[in-house]
């Protein structure tokens, strides 16, 4: 094979394009599952990047991934001299500073490490996907990251986590604390440093500290005294002006911060979490919605996840973004939309979101059954249902559970007794098959469901997170 097939990219003087296509293919190529395929896939990698760098006519040049014994009894003048080219190279790779060295150097220029580009050149790089270095390089990577996240922007962070799998020791690594402390780097708030270039490191890094601490903390004097120790550093950063107007919202004065927020995205009309807050407060004030902010509030926000005081009191300013999007896109009649972020709200046992979901699913289930009849669709759909409604999970339990008829009669039959006997007792002067249909509905349904209330709750949180782990794993 040559090295353009093993890469699977087309002839190329590209660095850049010769280190995507390499980056690519590590998804799937690891040393440990399969040595012989990495390394044929590093070799053809260099000798890619050297076909790149001694310009070699594109046309007449085959790289063809060799090994030394075949040098040995190769004639072709051509393929001769290309072998003794490599050696160049090769010391001057062996003089390079390592990837560690290379990630340090970066961190510690600030322009630089705020710079997505530089970053994406240095996850890429050969030195980094060397066989021997990847596992300690992702090792060291992670460990960095952990320590160091609050200092780089959240954009930096997530692609390191997309290049080396990082998630992959997030949820398998037998180290909790940096599993922890991964976790919580991802979920980071995006704020802005391009402000920040011209402070000196010390009070730069002092800055940083303190505005995450304002926007970290629940109790509204706390927040005052570390947005006031910030702006003596620093006074013009618009995160920390947007977190001074959010974190003011009380439940009397809405008005007044939608104000405060209209004058503030006015000066900063791309800041997506000032949109999204925004919708928010016009979504709870019954203002018209602006289309535009709900496309801004779909990028990544802050104070977007809901959150308690010590008194487990909610933050009225932290938004659950997830149930506010599905409202509104509910509200705009897009109900697969809004089914899709309404599932991952907060709270999908709150009535106003178990009613939006179970709409869908019904909806869902109607189209199924008129159209495919897909009967593991349809039992799918059913199951998903009887998370969000009482009257949905009776119908599947029984469905499924044939035997289980016979028990929910028994039930039925003995309020249909008592029914009876009172009925006899008070309704001596009334029609009593008419007294009795009516009591017996209401009330057998009533204390059936009355009683089966605390079994479906039971059930919906057992079995509702299982089963959509299952549910997106498949789709992954």
């Amino acid at each position: 094979m040559t090295v353009w097939e093993i890469l699977k990219i087309e002839k190329t003087t590209d660095k850049r394009a010769i280190k995507r296509a390499y980056a690519k293919a590590l998804k799937y190529t690891h040393p440990d599952d399969d040595p012989v395929a990495f390394q044929k896939l590093k070799e053809s990698f260099d000798i890619a990047l050297k076909y790149q760098e001694f310009d070699w006519d594109i046309d007449d040049f085959e790289p063809i991934v060799f090994s030394v014994a075949d040098d040995e009894y190769n004639t072709d003048e051509q393929t001769v001299k290309k072998p003794q080219l490599q050696l160049e190279p090769l010391e001057l790779e062996e003089k390079e500073p390592s990837f560690i060295e290379q990630l340090n150097v970066v961190f510690a220029n600030f322009s630089e490490r705020i710079n997505i580009e530089v970053w994406r050149d240095l996850l890429q790089t050969d030195s980094s996907f060397s066989m021997d270095g990847y596992d300690s390089n992702k090792t060291y990577l992670a460990n960095f990251i952990a320590e160091n996240a609050m200092f780089l922007p959240k954009e930096i962070i997530k692609l390191a986590f997309e290049i080396y799998n990082l998630d992959e020791i997030v949820l398998n690594s037998f180290n909790e604390r940096l599993a922890i402390k991964l976790r919580n780097a991802k979920n980071l708030p995006p704020f802005s440093f391009e402000a920040l270039e011209n402070l000196d490191e010390e009070a730069r890094n002092t800055f940083i500290m303190t505005r995450y601490a304002a926007y970290n903390c629940l109790e509204r004097r706390g927040i005052e005294s570390h947005i006031k120790r910030a702006k003596i550093i620093f006074a013009s950063d618009p995160d920390l002006e947007l977190i001074d107007i959010i974190s003011s919202t009380g439940k009397l004065n809405q008005a007044a911060i939608l104000k405060r927020i209209n004058q503030f995205i006015e000066k900063n009309p791309e800041n997506p979490t000032a949109r999204m807050y925004r919708l928010f407060l016009n979504q709870k004030m019954k203002n018209p919605i602006n289309l535009d902010d709900l496309e801004y509030a779909l990028l990544d926000t802050y104070f977007s996840v809901p959150k308690e005081n010590e008194f487990f009191d909610d933050i009225i300013y932290h938004v659950d973004k997830n149930k506010l999007l599905g409202f509104i896109y509910f509200d705009l009649k897009q109900y697969s939309t809004a089914y899709s972020y309404l599932i991952k709200a907060a709270d999908t046992s709150v009535k106003s979101v178990r009613d939006r979901i179970a709409f869908w699913l019904k909806l869902e289930l109607k189209k199924e059954k008129e159209t495919t009849k897909n009967k593991a669709r349809i039992q799918d759909i059913s199951t998903e249902l009887s998370f969000y409604s009482i009257f949905a999970y009776e119908l599947w339990y029984l469905k499924l559970r044939p035997k289980n008829v016979f028990s929910v009669l028994f039930s039925i039959a003995k309020v249909a007794i008592l029914i009876m006997l009172l009925t006899s007792i008070f309704g001596e002067d009334l029609n009593f098959w008419r007294v009795f249909w009516i009591l017996f509905f209401s009330m057998t349904i009533g204390v059936h469901l009355l009683f089966r209330k605390n079994i479906w709750i039971k059930y919906r949180d057992e079995n509702r997170e299982e089963y959509y782990r299952n549910k997106f794993a498949n789709i992954k």
